[in-house]
């Protein structure tokens, strides 16, 4: 896993760049003031070719003052939070603690907890804390988004960086979000088969949009 080598402190430029194996730069600035412009996200190498997806181990890491490479794998000491947005929508924040009920199952991680950027609780700092209180030493903060703007660049990466104030001794990696990985073509098609399959008659709504109408053809 490769992460990103460079950073200063105070205000200005948080992180200077993050290297891909092979197939990608990526270069980024997170700035703590109020005004942000959209950086030269992704430069492809030359050398590289028949690129298809983005790589799944990209993040961003960082100690409380400092930032470096870190060990593949979840550990027994290790915190996980999935970050989604938030919503006013209470059903669609319960969502969340749903879809990180199948997460902890699957893998069998110790430590998993949800948190909305914003909107709704818990707050990346209150899922921060209850990481530490589990006995995590460092937290995987793992954003549930598709692709990585404004809200991956900076947003969270801060939220994420106040509440490890609290934590001395604590360190934290921001993982990419879910990206162009070649698993999602395989979710999207599911998610497209399964509604035309309840407009056809032939299938139940899916848990997302059952007892809401909304799958369905419009004239």
């Amino acid at each position: 896993m490769w992460c990103s080598k460079g950073a200063s402190s105070g205000r200005g430029r948080l992180m200077d760049s993050l290297s891909f194996p092979c197939q990608f730069t990526v270069e980024r600035q997170i700035r703590t003031n109020p005004t942000w412009a959209l950086p030269n996200f992704v430069k492809l190498q030359r050398s590289c070719k028949n690129i298809k997806y983005l790589p799944t181990n990209g993040c961003l890491a960082t100690g409380n003052g400092g930032l470096g490479r870190q060990i593949n794998g979840v550990g027994d000491k290790d915190g996980v939070i999935i970050v989604d947005h938030g919503s006013r929508r209470k059903e669609s924040n319960l969502m969340l603690n749903e879809f990180v009920t199948m997460f902890r199952d699957k893998t069998g991680y110790l430590i998993v907890e949800p948190a909305h950027m914003e909107l709704a609780e818990p707050s990346i700092r209150s899922a921060f804390s209850s990481c530490v209180q589990q006995g995590a030493n460092r937290v995987i903060v793992s954003p549930f988004f598709l692709f990585p703007g404004r809200h991956w660049h900076q947003d969270i990466p801060s939220f994420t960086a106040e509440a490890a104030t609290e934590h001395p001794g604590v360190s934290y990696v921001v993982t990419a979000p879910l990206g162009l990985h070649g698993l999602l073509v395989d979710v999207v098609n599911d998610r497209i088969k399964h509604c035309l399959s309840h407009v056809a008659g032939d299938g139940d709504e899916c848990a997302i949009c059952a007892g809401t109408g909304k799958c369905r053809v419009y004239p």
